[in-house]
């Protein structure tokens, strides 16, 4: 059944060549018991590890049933082994982190024997060795002979036709080698046994035939086979290790080291309860300035006005060749014409008017606790201009109407109007610095108006801007603060005429400071221009009421959040089925202050996630190298594992699902160490913020982190896995 033809085996280390085997030709029968003999270094065992197709010859050829094996790719080698080959090693080769009948149920699992028929057979045969009292024990429980017992009964377990004994004597006493030998013997009854051994004496008592070699080549063979076996066919089962197998195969090895898998599951879980914890603020922020937009800027209006200012994309406009928030007293001049795009307009028109009036007057008599219409006004912002030397007139530089085509300050009078109304309350202070002056102080009895000047974050002021305010931009660039504070103008209130309207009737106008948006806000009220403080407007409607006019905006002020939904809906509601040139749009000032502040919440924990990260990339760095560190601890195992018939991808499984516990671990042990650390962390959250239960992991964020966690550990584990896959059987089992 078995024969080799002109076999050559030889090994070149360095400058040295050594021939294991030269032009060896031999043949076996199905039955029988070989011995073969000869000096150390002779060639017996490989020529034990050319017939176990654990080595490969470099020349000539192994049948099997007549069959050449020269064309046998790794899988076939694989089935040959599992099916055909048992072996018995001189030192037993057992591993050590599974029981006696998982060390003999191995090679059937790589058979892919179900679970109940591979444990009857396994202790069926480890009762035939006399060890059916010592399945659960370890193998170091275990005396010599019982151990070698335990490889004998792996190598018979999944019945193969020949049994490959590599001096299976030669760590036991004279006593126990006997008991061993006539169980071999017992065994090649009904197989055949190829022996290697150095004790001629012990071959001479047991075996059936005696080979001698030296120096690779037989020198005498007792019984030669010359039978020429026909060619009967191969029929191997394939071989597969299933997750299962290998699942605990490795829970097994990751129990006998559990001290350094809990550190390495530990230091692994770092990174994962940093982006927890990070995960858990932020949720738990996002909720609570969800909560606040609820209870506390429900009452912020939704404003429909005739034009708006896309701010978000202003906000990521910005020069990197200017420094933001200077500090100096002088303006850059800016041409506002680089800021079309960010227009929109927005037609108010009677139809929606009357939409909107017909929504207050029914469902918004539920929804909303009140409503503002702002109208447009008949004034004039004035500026005196030198005619000649000896003359001069005030023309008017900011015009308002009640007619809306005729108001005007620049080609963006309705969305930063040159003349502004600033914001009541402590919004404005939160937002705004006076970088500059003072601020507005009125003395309307007496006709005098303080405004302040906008200026950006790079301290830019438009150009149209400086030139309504009498200042020369031809050639120059910027011009100080203390030149534009002071500036005089005069409001009149009406429709001004130059040549008919009296400029004594006007107020004065006076530019006191200068404000600029603060570093730290994120809500931009006003835009380059002139500001007013609401006083002037109710002075304006109480003493000129007939200058007053249609409808410039319209301020909704729900009751509260759920309130603000239903108008928002309603508003939307006009818009469909419209074309984008004649939908209305409106501004909620509550959405888009906590869109800004959850934007940068969320760029924050973003920033921390990424840092946090960092500790991740090195606990998968530290977990390949423990990995790797396993490999070379579990050689030996990974040698007896080929011999058994392992394919390369079972041995990288064995070492990837290790990987997959040990990520499992570290993310879960992330999640709950996260979980504890969340009670402290809003005990003290609640303490200094007097906000409760704000950091809560969301589910969803757990099981992904977990997910993550596992991914990362198998990636850092696939390069071992496939060292330990590439791994030279025969190297392997020499490994001490």
């Amino acid at each position: 059944m078995l024969k080799l033809v002109n076999i050559s085996k030889s090994y070149t280390i360095g400058d040295f060549n050594q021939n294991a085997l030269d032009n060896l030709s031999v043949e076996f029968k199905s039955k029988d018991f070989v011995a073969i003999l000869g000096p150390s270094g002779c060639g017996k065992t490989t020529l034990l590890n050319v017939i176990g197709g654990l080595d490969h010859a470099d020349k000539g050829d192994l049948l099997i049933n007549g069959r050449s094996t020269k064309d046998f790719k790794d899988g076939d080698w694989d089935m040959y082994r599992n099916n055909s080959i048992g072996f018995i090693f001189q030192s037993h080769n057992l591993i050590t982190h599974l029981s006696v009948l998982q060390n003999v149920e191995m090679g059937l699992s790589l058979s892919g024997v179900s679970k109940a028929e591979r444990t009857q057979r396994a202790t069926e045969v480890l009762e035939r060795v006399g060890l059916k009292d010592h399945i659960h024990k370890r193998p170091n429980q275990l005396s010599g002979g019982q151990s070698q017992r335990v490889a004998i009964a792996r190598a018979l377990a999944n019945n193969p036709e020949i049994i490959l004994a590599d001096e299976p004597t030669g760590s036991l006493d004279s006593e126990t080698s006997v008991q061993i030998m006539e169980l071999i013997k017992e065994i090649a009854k009904e197989k055949l046994v190829i022996l290697v051994t150095h004790d001629s004496e012990l071959a001479k008592n047991y075996a059936s035939r005696l080979i001698r070699l030296k120096d690779g080549q037989i020198t005498s063979d007792s019984k030669p086979e010359e039978a020429g076996a026909k060619n009967g066919g191969i029929k191997f089962k394939k071989t597969a290790m299933s997750f299962k197998t290998a699942f605990i195969s490795s829970l097994n090895n990751i129990r006998t080291k559990l001290g350094r898998t809990i550190l390495t599951a530990l230091a692994g879980s770092i990174g994962i309860i940093g982006i927890a914890l990070i995960l858990s603020l932020s949720n738990g922020l996002d909720q609570q300035i969800s909560n606040f937009e609820q209870d506390t800027l429900s009452g912020y209006p939704i404003s429909i006005t005739e034009s708006k200012l896309d701010f978000e994309k202003m906000m990521n406009y910005s020069q990197e060749d200017l420094v933001s928030y200077p500090e100096t007293d002088s303006a850059i001049i800016f041409d506002e014409s680089q800021l079309t795009s960010f227009l929109q307009p927005n037609t108010i028109t009677d139809d929606y008017i009357q939409y909107v009036e017909d929504y207050v007057a029914g469902d918004g008599q539920t929804t909303l606790a009140g409503v503002k219409y702002q109208y447009y006004t008949n004034m004039s912002l004035l500026k005196y201009f030198e005619i000649s030397d000896t003359a001069g007139a005030y023309m008017p530089i900011y015009q308002e109407s009640t007619d809306s085509e005729d108001s005007s300050s620049s080609p963006y009078a309705t969305a930063m109007n040159l003349f502004t109304l600033l914001p009541d309350g402590t919004v404005f202070d939160k937002n705004y610095d006076l970088i500059y002056g003072n601020l507005p102080i009125n003395d309307l009895a007496n006709g005098q108006v303080q405004v302040v000047l906008v200026v950006d974050e790079y301290n830019r002021i438009f150009k149209s801007t400086l030139e309504a305010l009498g200042f020369d931009t031809t050639d120059i660039t910027q011009v100080n603060f203390n030149d534009i504070v002071g500036t005089e103008l005069k409001l009149y209130i009406g429709t001004y005429d130059v040549l008919t309207s009296d400029v004594n009737d006007a107020m004065t106008v006076t530019i006191s400071g200068i404000i600029r948006q603060k570093e730290s806000s994120n809500v931009s009220l006003l835009y380059n221009g002139l500001g007013y403080t609401s006083d002037v407007t109710s002075y304006i409607s109480e003493n000129y009421p007939d200058e007053v006019g249609a409808i410039k905006s319209i301020q909704l002020y729900p009751n509260d959040f759920d309130s603000k939904e239903l108008v928002k809906a309603h508003l939307d509601a006009y818009n469909t089925d419209l074309p984008e040139s004649a939908k209305v749009e409106y501004i909620d000032q509550a959405a888009t202050i906590t869109a800004m502040v959850g934007g940068v919440i969320d760029t924050i924990s973003i920033v921390l996630i990424a840092f946090t990260a960092v500790s991740l990339v090195v606990s998968s760095i530290m977990i390949s190298i423990i990995t790797y560190v396993s490999v070379i601890e579990r050689t030996k195992e990974i040698g007896v594992l080929r011999a058994l018939g392992a394919r390369k991808k079972d041995i990288s499984r064995i070492f990837n699902v290790e990987n997959i516990i040990i990520g499992f671990g570290a993310g879960f042990t992330g999640i709950l160490v996260s979980a504890l650390l969340l009670i402290p962390i809003n005990l003290i959250i609640e303490h200094f913020a007097n906000m409760a239960n704000v950091a809560s992991l969301n589910p969803l964020a757990a099981i992904i982190l977990i997910l993550i966690s596992v991914f990362l550990a198998v990636v850092a584990g696939l390069l071992p896995a496939r060292m330990a896959a590439k791994k030279d059987p025969v190297v392997a089992l020499r490994t001490e």
